[in-house]
């Protein structure tokens, strides 16, 4: 995926080892990201997570819970590097493939709660200058309403897609950097997702914050035709 706008990005996600059950699956998320503010045109941050996620879905009447713990976190910037493990757990309605999306109809929304901690360190030195941990985030997307299906270009090509949209609010919560506790204010989003069937697959999001917009775009879809 690649995003334009104030917070470019490019972010590479990977999925295997995954193992189904009655209940739902599990599997190993690892994601790539490179990310930085525009207006400082300076250094990326790049960040590599590795999750391993359980999703649990006993009858379609249930909301989906979906679980990673101590998943590992390793971000490095121009002058720092940090290092540590975070978790989250949350419920709702996590993959629009397989649902009965009607034009006009509303999805229910999403909750995460999540808990991140993270030793920094200068490049290139194993001592620790500083902590920063978020013990209580959390994601809140409200009900999504569907549109219309329509066609769009995507970068993958002119695909017929659905527009789901809804409001992301987003609190990192009391953050502490070592030992200061600072507050970080909340942030809310409108999203799109366009949502294209055949690909089953979110190929556009649009995020629009302080009257900005940003777009991120799939670039590409693999499949590993030899994995079991």
């Amino acid at each position: 995926m690649e995003g334009d706008g104030a917070l470019p990005m490019s972010i590479t996600m990977t999925l295997n080892g995954v193992r189904r059950s009655a209940s739902g699956c599990q599997a190993q998320l690892e994601i790539m990201s490179k990310s930085a503010m525009s207006a400082l045109m300076g250094s990326p941050v790049v960040m590599d997570q590795v999750h391993r996620v359980n999703i649990d879905r006993r009858t379609p009447a249930d909301a989906t819970s979906i679980e990673s713990q101590h998943a590992v976190i390793n971000a490095r910037a121009r002058y720092a590097r940090m290092y540590g493990e975070a978790a989250f757990k949350g419920k709702g309605v996590f993959n629009y493939a397989g649902l009965n999306l009607r034009e006009g109809s509303t999805l229910e929304g999403e909750t995460f709660e999540s808990s991140l901690s993270l030793k920094i360190y200068p490049l290139g030195s194993d001592e620790v200058v500083g902590t920063m941990r978020a013990l209580h985030a959390s994601i809140n997307i409200s009900s999504r309403e569907v549109g219309r299906r329509q066609m769009i270009d995507t970068v993958m090509g002119r695909r017929e897609c659905l527009p789901i949209t809804y409001e992301k609010r987003t609190s990192l919560g009391p953050l502490l950097v070592g030992d200061e506790v600072v507050q970080v204010e909340p942030s809310v989003m409108q999203i799109t997702d366009w949502y294209c069937p055949a690909e089953a697959f979110v190929l556009r999001t649009e995020v629009k914050q302080d009257g900005k917009v940003q777009r991120i775009d799939v670039t590409a879809l693999e499949r590993d035709t030899q994995a079991p």
